[in-house]
């Protein structure tokens, strides 16, 4: 049986979103970091993302 190979996925934040993260509480950026986890790690669970492209790939 072949296993299923893993692929690795970044999320970034626009300028906007990194100042909104760095100005939040700490209580904040621990869920906001937890859902930030969740989105690189299973993105296909989220639809309504969509991937990066153009010159932000």
């Amino acid at each position: 049986m072949i296993g299923k190979a893993e692929m690795t996925y970044k999320v970034r934040l626009t300028a906007k979103a990194n100042k909104v993260y760095s100005e939040a509480d700490s209580i904040l950026k621990k869920k906001i970091a937890k859902c930030l986890k969740l989105l690189q790690e299973t993105p296909k669970n989220y639809p309504q993302i969509k991937a990066l492209k153009g010159e932000f790939v």
